[in-house]
């Protein structure tokens, strides 16, 4: 029984007082002028079930027995008689079965709700033994930030508080209620300030203030479910101060308002007693013991992925981190002033309203180039600044180590820094003339800048060449990896992104890149002056070739990687076969095939193709038949076999060069014949091939034909283009003696002297 009388609680220094059932009738006669009836409240609790009462059994695990009873069952088994024993002969006593995690979940735990003015969760705490509730609910209320000394606890409906030197076990599978102390009702919001406040004084990078609130229980140093350790914490806080203006860079929108704070992840508490394992068992499904073993400690990590993450939106960015040079501080002002531009074309003139039809269009097609290269230009500063220098400054936190910012934005740095030297050194002087003069945007302006097109833009190179393994890359991390989705979504949320995600903004470069060409046709079209039209068209020329350049490059690194995944289905060379085993140890160092070779006679940019595979019967002589698989590359034939039980195949005749084939088709439906020819155009072998189809045959035939004639091509134009260089190199040399005889004869004495007789 426990009394909350005044005259009760000045026995117990001014406490309730706690009275066994001797004690409360001594003390609260049952009479009719006790004080029970006198509106001195008691309150009774409810008697705790046996076990057998509470739990519920299954037919797979029959009730348990309290160990008193096992121990009752074995001392009447002891007290049998020998004659009993007799009479029973050899049967076998049974043994009870014990009873294992059968236990009612709900009287293991119980609810605890507040009934605050601030939003806070449910809590689940566990009903442990031998622990009263200030030392169940201590860890709980201190991680909400209140303190037990302002509250009150009530049970279910009841309106009598309780003492928090309850047994937490005897409350098992109840609701308690969280209610400002009847004794301070005006504390109730102080109480809700202090739980906010110490939200946001909890946050890993902040140091708590000096002025701070009464209510709030300041965070120990060293508390269980601290995720980042002191100095950390001091290094980020210095970082949030040198911060430059990222919420402007964010967006108002994106700071969080006081109750989004409410939702920041709560951080379970230390770890059970062995004794209470039924009670840790179910505090880990509610996230009361985050920190044991592999799966507590991955949602540890995340926890503080998403403080840190949550700082970042409450006080920006830290300085871009060192791995990030390729500019200066990139939240400086300076920049981002040589971008802004005005709303339209229109203001820089005085008197738009004069121009003609065509300096109309123009002038909107020069526009639009210049202000797509600077819209441009921040979409790309939102994936160095946000995206990259988010991830590497969560990496020197110990964060998202796992991930490689080079495999998943290539080299990005280098197309900020290109784009900004564009702006500057072309386009932003084009605005200036124009801005100062109040006159037209002249194209013209822009060729030494396209002119060095090429040269400018090679770093575009390898980023195209890696774009499609960047990609692969991020869609893998996005699959497997959480805390990565975690940030790539907290990072896709700002406006900056303008509702893109970041795969659409890795693709932002080759986009960018084939525009070019489309806004200087544009230029072209809606420019009539002869000589302006020749500057333009000669800068898109420049910048067609440099594309061009890129695509058949691109095109060549994916013939190379076809290529590959080919030659590593090769298992073997098998064309020639030894007579002993001596000629087989002496042929095996020439029994190989590198399909990876360079092609004979052909420019090395070019790279073989594979143009046709597939099977057919092959039949060599008049009798022997085989099931083959070919496969028609641009510049050879390859005869292989398929490896059983493996996805290889291994080659069993040789090479067959294409420029030594002579293809003819037969009489049978499908069916041609391949007649190999040597050096001296004589036949060495002949091979007949039947196709499953005529039309098949038909294709095996046109294709043939068909590589043929492309392989002639190419070596024709490496004939003209080794021409061409033997005729540079030649003109070279004759230059250079030229220079070397001219400079001899004015050397000779012989003619300094006779130039000086003529003087």
């Amino acid at each position: 029984q426990v009394c909350h009388h005044p005259d009760c609680q000045d026995l117990n220094s001014k406490s309730p007082l706690h009275l066994c059932d001797s004690c409360d009738s001594r003390c609260h006669p049952e009479s009719a002028d006790n004080m029970h009836f006198d509106r001195h409240p008691r309150f009774d609790l409810q008697p705790q079930a046996s076990i057998l009462a509470r739990n519920v059994s299954t037919r797979s695990c029959p009730p348990r027995t309290d160990l008193e009873e096992e121990d009752e069952g074995s001392n009447d088994r002891g007290s049998v008689t020998f004659l009993e024993r007799k009479t029973v002969g050899m049967k076998l006593g049974k043994k009870k079965p014990r009873r294992r995690h059968t236990d009612d979940p709900s009287k293991e735990c119980f609810s605890l709700k507040f009934d605050l003015n601030v939003d806070i969760n449910t809590e689940i705490v566990p009903a442990m033994k031998k622990k009263t509730l200030r030392e169940v609910l201590g860890p709980v209320f201190e991680r909400n930030g209140i303190e037990l000394s302002r509250v009150d606890l009530f049970l279910d409906q009841s309106n009598t508080p309780l003492s928090l030197h309850f047994e937490a076990y005897r409350l098992g599978g109840h609701y308690l209620k969280v209610k400002v102390c009847a004794a301070r009702p005006g504390d109730e919001g102080k109480v809700a300030q202090g739980v906010k406040d110490f939200r946001s004084h909890s946050l890993p990078i902040m140091k708590p203030p000096d002025g701070q609130s009464p209510y709030i229980l300041t965070p120990r140093e060293k508390v269980a479910h601290e995720s980042l350790g002191r100095r950390e914490s001091i290094d980020l806080l210095g970082q949030a101060r040198r911060r430059k203006n990222m919420t402007e860079f964010l967006g108002e929108t994106n700071i969080p308002t006081q109750d989004a704070l409410g939702q920041l992840p709560a951080v379970g508490a230390g770890p059970d007693n062995w004794k209470n394992r039924a009670a840790s068992r179910f505090s880990g499904l509610f996230g009361s013991n985050a920190g044991a073993g592999p799966f507590g400690k991955e949602l540890d990590r995340l926890e503080q992925l998403q403080s840190k993450l949550h700082s970042y939106s409450l006080f920006g960015l830290p300085k871009v981190p060192r791995q990030l040079s390729f500019h200066h501080d990139s939240w400086e002002g300076e920049e981002e002033a040589n971008l802004v531009m005005e709303d339209s074309w229109k203001t820089l003139l005085d008197d738009p309203e004069t121009l003609t039809k065509r300096q109309f269009h123009q002038q909107e097609a020069i526009w639009e180039l210049l202000n797509t290269e600077a819209t441009y230009i921040k979409k790309l500063r939102v994936i160095t600044d946000l995206f990259q220098c988010g991830l590497l400054n969560l990496q020197e936190s110990g964060l998202l180590t796992d991930v490689e910012p080079t495999k998943l934005f290539s080299n990005i740095q280098e197309i900020v820094r290109l784009h900004i030297s564009l702006w500057n050194q072309v386009m932003l002087p084009v605005l200036k003339k124009a801005r100062e003069a109040r006159a037209l945007l002249d194209p013209t302006h822009l060729h030494d800048g396209f002119r060095t097109f090429g040269s400018r833009f090679q770093p575009y190179i390898h980023y195209c060449m890696e774009e499609e393994s960047c990609m692969e890359y991020m869609r893998t991390l996005l699959r497997d990896n959480e805390p990565f989705r975690t940030y790539v979504t907290w990072a896709e949320t700002h406006k900056q992104c303008n509702r893109l995600k970041l795969a659409d903004m890795l693709a932002k470069p080759h986009q960018r890149l084939t525009k070019y060409p489309l806004l200087l046709k544009s230029i072209l079209k809606k420019t009539d002056e002869p000589s302006a039209r020749d500057i333009v068209s000669s800068m898109l020329v420049t910048v067609e070739s440099f594309i061009n350049s890129v695509d058949s490059q691109m095109r060549q690194r994916q013939e190379q990687q076809k290529l590959a995944t080919i030659s590593a289905r090769i298992d073997s060379y098998e064309a020639v076969e030894g007579s002993s085993e001596e000629v087989e140890k002496i042929l095996k160092e020439y029994n190989r095939f590198d399909l990876m070779s360079p092609m004979r006679e052909t420019s090395p940019e070019e790279t073989r193709q594979l143009h046709l595979e597939g099977a057919l019967r092959m039949k060599e002589g008049k009798d022997s038949r085989m099931e083959v698989y070919c496969f028609l590359f641009t510049d050879l034939l390859l005869v292989t076999k398929p490896v059983k039980r493996v996805e290889k195949v291994k080659i069993i005749r040789q090479p067959l060069l294409i420029h030594n084939i002579v293809c003819k088709e037969l009489k049978d439906p499908g069916s041609f014949t391949l007649i190999y020819l040597n050096e001296f155009k004589s036949a060495v072998a002949a091979y007949t091939f039947q196709a499953n189809s005529a039309s098949q045959g038909r294709s095996w035939i046109d294709a043939i034909c068909n590589v043929q004639n492309q392989l002639q091509r190419l070596r024709s134009q490496e004939v003209l283009r080794q021409q061409d260089i033997q005729k540079k190199c030649t003109a070279e040399d004759e230059e250079e003696e030229e220079d070397e005889s001219s400079n001899s004869a004015t050397s000779s004495p012989i003619l300094r002297h006779k130039e000086e007789q003529n003087s």
